[in-house]
């Protein structure tokens, strides 16, 4: 099976693209950025054309200089979602992305333990569709006791003086 058939396989976008994809609709100035990360305007447009290197570590400075979830959005753009990675920067679940990816590790360590050989990669699919139906049960909960609380009245007690 070719990797590119793969469910999970990596972008062959260049990761210059995908940065300078991100920094556009974030809308930042090159001058801006430059003066955010420590380069000099030069550099900045030579690497988000690809003529300069970038690194991720400097990737993910760029992106959290333009006020990204630079690992979220990377996470995204890598996996070869690169319009998740620019809607999701907009709406706030790359950063959400962000910091479930940063504390699956050891939540998977504290609780699998020993064992963690028997994981079965099968069961990613299945386990991203629990996730994400009981984050937006989560969600309704939260809508609902809202809703709850903007039809509150109390009961009693004071009352309006004449």
């Amino acid at each position: 099976m070719a990797l590119t058939s793969s469910p999970a396989a990596l972008s062959s976008t260049p990761l210059h693209i995908i940065v300078g994809d991100l920094v556009d609709q974030a809308g930042i100035s090159q001058r801006d950025l430059a003066a955010q990360v420590g380069l000099s305007k030069d550099q900045v447009c030579r690497t988000l054309k690809g003529t300069r290197h970038l690194s991720l570590e400097e990737a993910g400075s760029i992106l959290t200089a333009a006020g990204l979830p630079a690992r979220g959005a990377l996470t995204l753009a890598l996996f070869d979602r690169r319009d998740l990675a620019n809607e999701w920067s907009r709406s706030g679940l790359a950063a959400f992305l962000e910091t479930l990816v940063a504390a699956l590790p050891d939540a998977l360590a504290a609780e699998l333990g020993d064992s963690s050989d028997r994981v079965d990669p099968r069961w990613g699919p299945a386990v991203a569709k629990f996730v994400a139906q009981r984050i937006a049960s989560h969600i309704d909960e939260l809508i609902e006791r809202e809703e709850k609380l903007g039809e509150f009245r109390p009961s009693g007690g004071l009352r309006a003086s004449a």
